[in-house]
């Protein structure tokens, strides 16, 4: 667990089945690809996540030592990604490229995220604005 930086649920997120599912990828992530620890500790900013269909959000507020994981919106987000259950669950599969970390556009999930994307199926507000959280995060979440 080198490397492994302080993820925490924040009170009451524990009811929240969402923020514990988020709290454990990313722990889970960490360990398995320890080169993940740099993007966790470089992390900043607050992310909100909306899982419309589920009727649920979730805060992520990076701080760099680590991340503390909130139920509901918390403070104002730096960025914020709003989709249906399967979307978000499909952004964890994403395909990486090798070395830069970067969403392969030749991978088909990531033509079915850029198509649903395209779709308005998945919204994400502030990340032109933010986008080296946008891509840690993505590769955070990632299990590839």
């Amino acid at each position: 667990m080198s490397g492994l930086r302080s993820v925490e649920l924040a009170p009451g997120a524990d009811q929240n089945g969402f923020a514990v599912m988020i709290s454990e990828l990313v722990k889970q992530n960490v360990i398995d690809h320890p080169e993940k620890a740099r993007d966790l500790a470089r992390l900043r900013g607050r992310v909100a996540i909306v899982v419309e269909d589920a009727r649920v959000a979730i805060t992520l507020d990076c701080r760099g030592a680590g991340v503390d994981v909130h139920n509901g919106i918390v403070g104002i987000p730096d960025l914020t990604i709003r989709a249906s259950s399967d979307e978000i669950t499909r952004m964890s599969l994403i395909e990486l490229l090798p070395r830069v970390g970067l969403p392969d556009p030749r991978g088909p999930v990531t033509r079915e995220i850029a198509k649903a994307s395209r779709e308005g199926k998945i919204r994400v507000f502030g990340a032109l604005a933010n986008a080296p959280t946008m891509l840690r995060l993505t590769r955070l979440l990632s299990v590839n």
